[in-house]
């Protein structure tokens, strides 16, 4: 998929821009005064710090390698691979210490600091995608299941029934459905085989390859929960942010009552360990109302999330959805715009 692609592109760039600054550091650091713990890793090597050097740079380019394996026949050694940020900060770390620890600061603090820096900004997914899908993709998907498993129409049912299943089904470790078998033949619509393999194709790339799942159109709480659930089900070993993304006029002014929803339910408020990223819509919520309305919501609906998430101890984020157009946004001609009124 495009998605596959993209986060492979991403680690590979990610992996040949360090192998670059390995192979510079491999040529600047032939000293041999070391510390204990860099002389026990680097098994007494005569220069401990090109064989530390030396063995990044090997696994780097079989990470380069992992990356394009699915167009290669070539033959990769997958426990050379690195597939987190920390398996090459860790060893640039204790090069750093033991050079601080020998007295040779301004070789310590040069290229090297540069290259742990640059590891530390950017990581080695060096850009994690965001998932982006409409709440009525979820509804539907989560209707198809229900139907299959006899428990009638997740569509129907009203807004408290929802959030009482998903959350008895958050805390439940049952898979909703049968693992090895295609989606496809479980005689799913296209739309919901395409919303279930996202989720089973954020499961099987490596963690940290994507960021945060955006719901356009988040209405009420079950939007959320829905999504909790989806990635659960799919077995994503690290789950993404889930960010609802409140767009119209109406969404805006129930926008605080839906998280007092969420963080009055143990299930959901135990899954997120105190954070919560909250996305703001300016687009539609301009459209819907106008301008000089959506921002006064925009304004409104801000400051009582903020007393929620303080009255239950979650800290928030907010992401603003703010584009260069008026009509999107975009400041300072909103501002302008508004003033002109």
């Amino acid at each position: 998929s495009i998605t596959s692609e993209v986060c492979g592109l991403s680690r590979r760039t990610a992996a040949r821009l360090f192998l670059g600054d390995i192979r510079a550091l491999y040529q600047e650091l032939s000293v041999r005064s070391a510390s204990p713990e860099l002389l026990q890793y680097a098994n007494g090597a005569r220069e401990p710090y090109r064989y530390v050097l030396k063995e990044l740079e090997d696994r780097l380019e079989h990470t380069v390698l992992w990356t394009k394996s699915h167009n290669t026949t070539i033959a990769i050694d997958e426990s050379k691979v690195i597939t987190n940020t920390a398996q090459l900060m860790e060893p640039l770390l204790m090069l750093h210490e033991s050079l601080q620890s020998k007295g040779l600061p301004e070789i310590a603090d040069g290229l090297l600091v540069d290259t742990i820096r640059r590891l530390d900004a950017f990581g080695l997914a060096m850009l994690p995608l965001d998932i982006r899908q409409e709440s009525s993709r979820h509804s539907e998907a989560l209707d198809a299941i229900t139907e299959r498993l006899g428990l009638g129409s997740y569509l129907s049912w009203d807004e408290e029934t929802r959030r009482e299943w998903l959350c008895k089904e958050i805390k439940s470790k049952r898979p909703l459905l049968p693992k090895g078998t295609p989606l496809k033949k479980m005689g799913f619509s296209d739309t919901v085989v395409d919303t279930l393999e996202t989720f089973e194709l954020a499961a099987k790339l490596v963690p940290g390859s994507l960021g945060a799942y955006v719901i356009s159109q988040c209405q009420q709480a079950s939007d959320v929960l829905a999504v909790t659930l989806l990635q659960l089900d799919a077995g994503i070993l690290e789950p993404l942010r889930v960010v609802p993304l409140f767009e119209t006029l109406d969404d805006l002014q129930r926008s605080a009552a839906t998280m007092e929803a969420l963080f009055s339910m143990p299930a959901y408020k135990n899954h997120i360990k105190g954070k919560q990223e909250i996305m703001v819509g300016y687009s539609d919520s301009a459209k819907d109302a106008g301008r000089l309305a959506a921002s006064w919501a925009q304004y409104k609906c801000q400051e009582e999330m903020v007393d929620i998430g303080a009255a239950h101890g979650v800290e928030l984020t907010f992401f603003h959805g703010k584009g260069g157009t008026v009509g999107r946004g975009g400041t300072p001609a909103l501002f302008r715009a508004i003033m002109a009124h």
